[in-house]
């Protein structure tokens, strides 16, 4: 004999008939009752937002022009994500232990919410209440629930309260260790430039360097002077040849001439070579390039330009390190030593009158849609039961009329 085929499609064909639509419809507004009863005769839960900002440090607006453009903005960026990682630690704090026990302590919150542990006391205020750190609009939510409306906005302006506190010495702290760290570090910077500043000044000296624009000028200028001159002279000469002798005294003067020229070209175009000093019994073995005075060679400039301009860059990026650190130094001075709030209140917590849960509407249409969900599963059940009845019946060597006054009481 084979074995029973069993269907497991789902059947819903009990929704045709009316007693079981008549009993999903009993189940239905059954639920509907029970969440109408859970919303009107539930505890009401009241919620309060508080929201903070966290003030601006501090800082040295005179030192900030002396930056330049493209350091300043480098410092806007480091003070905004400065302001945003200050959002993030008043959370830290209104989050903390200390904050939580000193509330816990302030509205005995263990007799409250009927805890013996201190540890489950925080676990329960902190369902209750909510952090949110919002680092784009730079503020900080904290909101809290509680059966009494006036509870719970007492309890806001405590943690606003006592959080500023322990922010204040969390701040005090952090300013101190920066002041030490930043006294050190501008001696350092200090020292940085003062030795670019020597450096550069040695070199300076060393070169005869004033302006080493202006010097170069001048001196293209004097060589573009001569390189006329000796032109000049050399068509002279030229046109003296033609009919005058060899030793004649105005070939010889002006030949003379072009020679001193040429010599003075030297001079000004090519580095000066090294000739040796007169005896001299302390320094015997010493030579010294020929002085020229303030010009320096011609072809010797992009050298002494290049050299220049790397003094010039450290010790610029040397002073203004040392002014970007000094002004820190003032600013965390100045954290150190001012006794105000490090956080402001941009919304204190308002007294609310309006329930936050439950929420009548939804506690009726969930209630609703679950009893809906149990009358259908509960009719399901009944009639894959009552199918399962008669499939055993057909087996069975009973009447047929046996088997249809069954399924009509079953139906009934």
């Amino acid at each position: 004999m084979n074995a029973p085929i069993v269907e497991t499609s789902l059947d819903i064909s009990f929704l045709r008939s009316r007693t079981a639509l008549r009993r999903l419809t009993i189940v239905t507004l059954t639920g509907a009752l029970i969440g109408l009863l859970y919303g009107l005769l539930a505890p009401k839960w009241y919620r309060s937002v508080l929201t903070v900002v966290p003030t601006k440090s501090q800082k040295g607006g005179g030192l900030s022009s002396m930056l330049g453009s493209d350091l300043a903005g480098f410092a806007a960026g480091l003070d905004a994500s400065i302001s945003g990682a200050d959002v993030q630690r008043i959370a830290a704090v209104l989050q903390s232990i200390a904050v939580t026990d000193a509330v816990i302590a302030k509205f005995n919150l263990r007799a409250r919410y009927k805890e013996k542990y201190q540890e489950n006391t925080r676990e329960v205020l902190w369902k209750h209440c909510d952090v949110k750190p919002l680092p784009k609009p730079n503020l900080v939510q904290l909101s809290c629930e509680d059966r009494d409306p006036r509870f719970v906005q007492d309890m806001l302006a405590y943690f606003a309260e006592y959080g500023n506190q322990v922010f204040s010495r969390v701040g005090v702290s952090s300013a101190s260790e920066q002041v030490r760290f930043l006294e050190k570090r501008v001696a350092e910077l200090r020292q940085q430039a003062d030795d670019t500043a020597s450096r550069m000044r040695e070199f300076q000296e060393k070169h005869q360097i004033i302006d080493l624009d202006t010097q170069t000028k001048a001196v293209v200028a004097d060589i573009a002077s001569l390189h006329s001159q000796r032109i000049t002279k050399q068509l002279e000469l030229e046109y003296a040849r033609t009919f005058s002798s060899r030793d004649e005294a105005t070939l010889q003067q002006l030949q003379s001439q072009i020679a001193v020229m040429e010599s003075k070209l030297r001079d000004l175009e090519e580095p000066s070579a090294a000739t040796p000093e007169p005896a001299d019994t302390r320094r015997p073995h010493t030579t010294n390039p020929v002085k020229r005075g303030i010009f320096p060679a011609a072809l010797s400039v992009p050298k002494l330009r290049a050299e220049f301009e790397i003094l010039y860059r450290d010790r610029k990026v040397a002073e203004a390190t040392l002014v970007f650190a000094l002004e820190r130094l003032e600013g965390a001075r100045a954290d150190q030593a001012r006794d105000v709030s490090t956080f402001l209140v941009l919304d204190p917590p308002a007294l609310p009158t309006r329930p936050s849960r439950p929420k009548l509407l939804i506690a009726l249409l969930a209630c609703a849609v679950l009893g809906i969900a149990c009358g259908v599963g509960l009719e399901w059940w009944k009639t894959n039961r009552t199918s399962s009845a008669l499939f055993g019946l057909r087996g069975s060597p009973e009447s047929e009329a046996v088997q249809i006054s069954r399924r009509e009481n079953t139906s009934n």
